[in-house]
């Protein structure tokens, strides 16, 4: 029986781990669909960011397998 899940949400902090983590669930039978989320700390006195932190939201959806 394969034990995959049919759905796994996952994320990282690089863009180097997201492909990681995308070509790995591709070669494991996985539609992979990344975004990419940035939050950033604005200083409306001066208009200059004072931080920024970004992630990388990974989807995998398990390809239907033909009968």
């Amino acid at each position: 029986a394969d034990r995959r899940p049919q759905r796994i949400v996952t994320h990282a902090a690089t863009r180097d781990a997201a492909e990681l983590v995308g070509r790995d669930l591709t070669e494991h039978g996985y539609q992979v669909e990344c975004a990419l989320l940035q939050s950033v700390e604005l200083d409306t006195r001066a208009w200059t960011e004072t931080e920024r932190n970004v992630a990388f939201l990974l989807s995998g959806v398990l390809a239907e397998r033909a009968p």
